[in-house]
């Protein structure tokens, strides 16, 4: 398959001792794919072609091996590129976690910083209401202990000092209800306790209970009637005694004129009557039916007065007395007149 040796220039001053290699129409490709940039001639299959080591190979095998070489440089290239791609894609990954950790600790961070804050914050607050409080209690006035209370209720006050015992007044004693005389006084001994009254030798119900821290208790002028009173406290309690308050004593009052029957003028007659001690004052009232309403009413301060502008008729006529004794009006009998 090989032609004979030629004359032709440029080759065989390279290869003079080896035959003329038949010319490779894919030289020229080559050599422009494959030259290197450090000169010409001087790639690795542009030195396989000078030595003639294919020379003998047909163009099949020259298209084969350049097929080959494409492809390993394709191959090659393409490697190349995705290592890079992965190796920037992995840089970006990581990256992208360092940022994410990055970012996560800042969050962290943040967090844990608020919650400092918050925790100073608190603690600075506590510290200033300790610090007002404490201020508020020094400059708040020192209040006294109460001393414990010297009675406890029905069971009677615990500052007896022994046993108990009734003084005054004895047993059934009677007063006269008097508001000009001053209060009855009720005594015993054993210290302060519970005093109980009732209306009933029972001693139930209480009328009045009264918490004593003495031996001593005035009771400003109990009511008319019978009463029943006895002293408890810590050390026990006495025997029930009684007392009677008799009526206020009335104001010896009486009229004196005009008489049962008789006649007065209207205007200018003269009415009197028989007064007594402690009477406040007195009053004439005439009146023609029921005496919450009469129809004529005079008052004075002696022991006489004269009527004006009583029209004339037939009227039922009496003096009244505001008794200091009493504390309450006190009336004489009415009495038939005759007003002109």
């Amino acid at each position: 398959m090989n032609e004979a040796p030629s004359n032709s220039t440029g080759l065989n001053d390279t290869f003079s001792s080896q035959p003329s290699p038949q010319t490779n129409p894919f030289t020229a490709d080559l050599k422009g794919e494959f030259t290197s940039n450090f000169g010409t001639n001087t790639n690795a299959v542009s030195q396989i072609f000078k030595e003639g080591g294919f020379v003998s190979n047909n163009r099949t095998k020259y298209m084969i091996i350049g097929g080959v070489v494409i492809a390993v440089l394709a191959i090659g290239a393409y490697f190349f590129t995705s290592s890079s791609d992965d190796s920037s894609g992995e840089d970006l990954a990581d990256g992208d976690k360092a940022g994410e950790e990055s970012a996560a600790d800042d969050e962290d961070s943040s967090a844990k910083s608020e919650d400092k804050a918050m925790a100073d914050a608190k603690s600075k607050e506590a510290a200033a209401a300790k610090s007002a409080a404490a201020t508020a209690a020094a400059a708040a006035p020192a209040v006294p202990t109460p001393k414990a209370s010297a009675s406890t209720g029905d069971a009677g006050g615990g500052a007896g000092s022994g046993a108990v015992t009734l003084g005054e007044p004895a047993d059934s004693s009677s007063i006269n209800y008097d508001e000009t005389q001053g209060p009855a006084t009720f005594s015993w001994t054993g210290g302060g306790g519970t005093l109980l009254f009732s209306r009933n030798s029972s001693m139930h119900p209480i009328a009045r209970k009264v918490h004593v821290s003495g031996n001593s208790y005035a009771f400003n002028h109990p009511w008319p009637g019978t009463w029943y009173w006895k002293v408890k406290n810590s050390s026990g309690e006495t025997e029930v005694r009684s007392f009677k308050v008799s009526p206020a004593a009335r104001r010896n009052v009486s009229l004196q004129a005009p008489t049962s029957g008789g006649t007065v003028a209207g205007t200018g007659g003269t009415v009197s009557w028989q007064g007594d001690s402690k009477v406040a004052y007195y009053r004439v009232e005439l009146s023609t039916g029921a005496w919450t309403n009469p129809q004529f009413r005079f008052s004075s301060s002696g022991n006489s007065l004269q009527l004006q502008g009583v029209a004339a008729g037939q009227y039922q006529m009496r003096v009244g007395a505001f008794s200091e004794v009493a504390g309450r009006w006190e009336y004489t009998n009415p009495q038939a007149v005759t007003v002109k």
